[in-house]
């Protein structure tokens, strides 16, 4: 577990060096360095299950009341899923507007009056093409994340310790020199929903 203000600082000394290259780092988002920072949110139910391939969903509400959702990763990983439904839900969405998955949940409380969420749900592979966009529904609004805002962003994790050492939102773009020195260091994992790599078929008639 991370250190109070550990997370902080690390992505916040990453934002000069990113800065540099016109990316944006998550430390734009209030909550989101706490939510990063937690093992599991204080919310998700049971033991973390055998490692699979899990699509990460999270985002939160600033303290202002801004609804924030931001694109989701899939990785190796432990599907760690809400404790109870509660007055929000993420959705993800194919191009016909149906509904591939859905959870509800309530979010965690943050120090600063904001909330968060981090969840990982089974992923399914057809969803790397079928994702057309994501949808948070909240009390105080509704946003969502499509295909051009998931194709910009990256997660950069370090592969000896797992931990997150950047988040892009503006990719793709040059590696930070820190980590662009030893790139075999880092694996880096692109954001959903994204760009279809063909069009899909056009319908009989």
């Amino acid at each position: 577990m991370n250190r109070p203000g550990m997370c902080t600082r690390r992505l916040a000394a990453r934002a000069g060096l990113l800065a540099a290259t016109g990316a944006a780092v998550v430390a734009a988002v209030p909550h989101a360095c706490a939510i990063l920072a937690q093992e599991r949110p204080p919310e998700a139910s049971g033991e973390p299950s055998p490692e699979s391939t899990v699509l990460m969903l999270w985002g939160g509400v600033r303290a202002d009341g801004e609804v924030v959702l931001e694109p989701a990763f899939a990785y190796e990983g432990s599907v760690r899923g809400p404790g109870a439904p509660g007055d929000y839900r993420v959705r993800g969405l194919d191009g016909e507007g149906e509904t591939l998955f859905s959870i509800s949940f309530t979010p965690g409380e943050i120090s600063d009056g904001s909330k968060g969420f981090s969840y990982s749900i089974p992923f399914d592979a057809a969803w790397t093409e079928a994702l057309d966009r994501l949808e948070f529904s909240a009390p105080e609004g509704v946003t969502t994340v499509d295909r051009e805002a998931g194709a910009r962003a990256m997660m950069v994790i370090d592969r000896a310790t797992g931990q997150v050492r950047s988040i892009l939102r503006r990719g793709p773009v040059p590696l930070p020199p820190e980590l662009a020195a030893d790139s075999s260091r880092v694996r880096i994992l692109r954001g959903l929903p994204r760009p279809l790599l063909r069009p899909p078929p056009r319908p009989p008639g």
